[in-house]
């Protein structure tokens, strides 16, 4: 009888497995509550039929049946993990239970938070960093996105769930954590580091904005943090406040924000491009390609506008800046752009598991595709850390308003 239901759940584990692997190109998805994963081909099951054998095998042969059973619903989810890892693409994975209902509840916006604000993910050995927001415990120590966390205090990661891992991190405010972090380098060469984060109960503004003044030209500054769902609201109050002031140009600073919003992205530049012109195209492998317009505002259509970036500027931010260096000629100001304008989505599944994985890749309005190639500025500018420090002055932000004015005149 237990090789039965252990037969059972491997054939279970093979028709999901199948799913997952076939299901987006012999399948009709649609990106709706409602998707459904309908009719595998006969011929996709010949050619994976060796987790088939395996299974069988197992089912038949192996000695210990009882560690088979209360192992089998496990060696199910690391199988289909480590499938999905093989992908080698960093934003594709296969979450199990508790790690998606994990994702659920840590994704709802609150106006603070008590931890070190890193969004994160359980990959193979790690914690991979997906997040670093700006002006929080975890930016202040330089962790970065696609970091790797491999321990927390002496515990490794890779013998903690998702759950367990993060209540290690998140802890009452001025509390530390030791976190080790691999990084992997442009050159795939690895880098290890350790670093103590000291936790906080962290107010997420979205927007900051301020107005200088520098050769009697009054200057608007807009520090956009996140992309988020309510940036845009908060985006279009900073503007008004600006334009009160009577700046003659405005700089944009989306340095440090990987942050993946998408209609955010598009929302902020509408207040920048013409209407009914091209923000950015959105292509899929089986879909319909996708337009997105400006619609509204275009209040600052024809202001000088210069955008600060740099390595980390990522996803919605590079859509942002290589809109308006298109198509309102602003300027890019410090150093190269993180490079990523592929777009992933969450397929969930009925068992509470969910996939993650790349569907679509973004394309500017001149049809640049900047991912792993990196948006180049016009205008380069090294950090210059021991003023930063000794003076709190910061140096790329005075250049883009050397070159801000210079664009006035």
């Amino acid at each position: 009888m237990k090789e039965n239901n252990n037969q059972q759940g491997w054939q279970l584990f093979f028709v999901l497995l199948l799913g997952i692997l076939i299901g987006f190109i012999s399948a009709s998805l649609k990106f709706s509550d409602n998707r459904n994963i309908i009719e595998i081909s006969d011929n996709l099951f010949e050619k994976y039929k060796r987790i088939e054998e395996v299974s069988f095998l197992l089912d038949k042969e192996y000695y210990n049946q009882d560690l088979l059973s209360w192992k089998s619903i496990e060696m199910m989810e690391n199988a289909t993990k480590a499938f999905v890892d093989w992908i080698w693409d960093p934003y594709t994975t296969y979450l199990d239970k508790e790690e998606f209902s994990w994702l659920q509840n840590e994704l709802v916006w609150e106006d603070s938070i008590e931890w070190i604000w890193i969004v994160v993910w359980k990959k193979d050995y790690y914690l991979q960093v997906e997040e670093v927001v700006k002006e929080t415990p975890a930016y202040k120590v330089w962790i970065q996105p696609l970091d790797r966390i491999v321990m927390i205090w002496t515990w490794e990661v890779q013998d903690l769930t998702v759950t367990q891992a993060v209540k290690k991190i998140r802890w009452p405010q001025w509390t530390t954590v030791d976190l080790f972090i691999e990084r992997v380098n442009k050159k795939g060469k690895k880098d290890y580091f350790q670093v103590k984060v000291t936790r906080d109960v962290i107010d997420v503004p979205s927007v900051k904005s301020k107005v200088y003044e520098k050769d009697w030209i009054k200057i608007g500054y807009i520090e956009i943090l996140t992309f988020w769902e309510q940036t845009n609201k908060l985006f279009t109050h900073a503007i008004s406040e600006i334009l009160s002031e009577k700046v003659k140009g405005v700089i944009v600073d989306v340095r440090w924000n990987g942050w993946w919003l998408l209609t955010s992205a598009v929302q902020l530049a509408w207040h920048f491009i013409p209407q009914w012109e091209l923000i950015v195209k959105s292509k899929y492998k089986n879909y319909q390609d996708t337009d997105y317009l400006s619609k509204w505002f275009w209040e600052l259509e024809n202001m000088p506008t210069v955008v600060l970036i740099d390595g980390l500027s990522a996803s919605s931010s590079e859509i942002f800046a290589l809109a308006l260096k298109e198509k309102q000629w602003a300027i890019l100001v410090w150093k190269q752009s993180y490079g990523k304008w592929t777009i992933q989505t969450l397929f969930d599944f009925d068992d509470g598991t969910s996939l993650k994985y790349t569907v679509w890749k973004r394309f500017s309005p001149n049809g640049n595709s900047i991912d792993d190639e990196w948006i180049i500025p016009d205008v380069e500018e090294s950090v210059d850390i021991t003023w930063y420090v000794e003076n709190w002055i910061d140096s790329q932000l005075e250049k883009a308003k050397d070159v801000l004015i210079w664009k006035i005149k």
